[in-house]
């Protein structure tokens, strides 16, 4: 008895000890014979997100050239505002095959190139790592219930948020795939994803979406040297990111809730509009910046270590409540899940009122809440 205690403690002792060593050892990216930057890094994730540059700035910090695809002018400027000289943006115009395959032809170019960062030193090329597809800022994803979801709603969901990642991913899979040990990560949202709460359809689409998408992309790109990575993330705290403000990261929920509410119909607000108020003051406790979240170094040295073959799972949580909610929206059932948000649904009442010397009547449907 006293063996098998010692045992356990010993063990347990033994986890901790290495989780922390983990946690705190240093990661820095290969350099090259006269010590300039070799690693590049594709990040693909809006330039506005917190998550974008927090992640872009680690990357650099660690060794890494990181290059973000950008689109518009101000996309552009906002990666430069940066001063980081290895930081660059990567202008990608993904409507225009033709200005697609020219991006990519001088990128591939300049990846096998040689470089000389000063005279007299030894030349070297440039080596892409990997890929990186992160989620976009929850503020860009529509929430309500489906009759408030118009066709252009969706319309726009599916082509910047789902067509136009595929669309980055497939451009730049010929390099991945002709350099050494490359990776992809594909980093999707957890905690909703996983609830499936009512009035996140879009959300919950997408997720779904980007699941299947790197699970058929792994069994694809895996005979071709490519290796395919997921992370589930939850919750974070973004407060230590450089130049995001508390007003961006502290939005009132009830503001947001109040511009969601104003922008349905007189009916759809009578419909829904007092259980979306009551699951979006639940889900303030669950997800969103009410909840304090895990420290990023947890994800930046998990992102490290997949960029640089140390990374086992192909798949992997990340977060606060990523793994949690993750088992309750598999085991729980639905409508527990649902009245634990809020969420208590509605039942209509037909009554029949008659009009008085007609002797005929109109249906008039009560809904009650229950």
């Amino acid at each position: 008895m006293t063996a098998a205690v010692v045992a356990f403690v010993g063990t347990g002792a033994f986890i901790i000890w290495r989780r922390r060593t983990s946690y705190h050892k240093k990661r820095r990216a290969r350099r090259a014979a006269n010590g300039a930057r070799t690693e590049v890094v594709v990040v693909v994730g809006s330039p506005h997100s917190p998550l974008t540059r927090s992640v872009s700035l680690d990357l650099e910090r660690r060794g890494f050239i990181v290059y973000i695809p950008v689109s518009t002018l101000s996309e552009e400027q906002l990666v430069q505002a940066e001063s980081r000289a290895d930081i660059r943006p990567l202008h990608l115009d993904i409507t225009s095959p033709s200005a697609t395959q020219e991006t990519i032809s001088r990128f591939s170019a300049h990846l096998s190139a040689s470089h000389q960062p000063l005279p007299a030193t030894q030349t070297h090329t440039l080596h892409l790592s990997g890929l990186l597809l992160l989620p976009p800022p929850p503020s860009t994803i529509p929430t309500g219930p489906l009759p408030a979801l118009s066709a252009s709603i969706w319309s726009d969901v599916l082509n910047t948020q789902l067509l136009a990642p595929f669309a980055t991913l497939h451009a730049f899979l010929p390099l991945l795939t002709a350099s050494q040990l490359s990776k992809v990560l594909i980093l999707t949202p957890s905690i909703i994803p996983s609830l499936m709460p009512a009035f996140h359809a879009p959300e919950s689409v997408v997720a779904a979406a980007m699941s299947a998408y790197a699970h058929t992309l792994r069994a694809e790109a895996s005979s071709q040297g490519v290796r395919i990575y997921q992370f589930k993330l939850g919750n974070f705290d973004y407060s230590s990111v450089p130049g995001i403000s508390k007003s961006q990261l502290h939005m009132p929920r009830s503001l947001l809730v109040r511009e969601d509410l104003l922008s349905w119909d007189a009916q759809t607000r009578a419909q829904y509009a007092r259980e979306y108020m009551a699951q979006q003051a639940h889900l303030a406790g669950v997800s969103g910046s009410e909840v304090k979240g895990s420290s990023l170094k947890e994800l930046h040295n998990r992102v490290f270590d997949v960029l640089t073959g140390r990374e086992a799972s192909e798949i992997r949580w990340l977060g606060r409540g990523s793994r949690v909610y993750d088992i309750v929206g598999t085991w729980v059932p639905y409508g527990l899940v649902g009245w634990m948000l809020g969420f208590q649904g509605q039942e209509k009442v037909a009554t029949r009122s008659e009009e008085v010397g007609g002797g005929g009547g109109d249906w008039e449907e009560v809904e009650r809440a229950v």
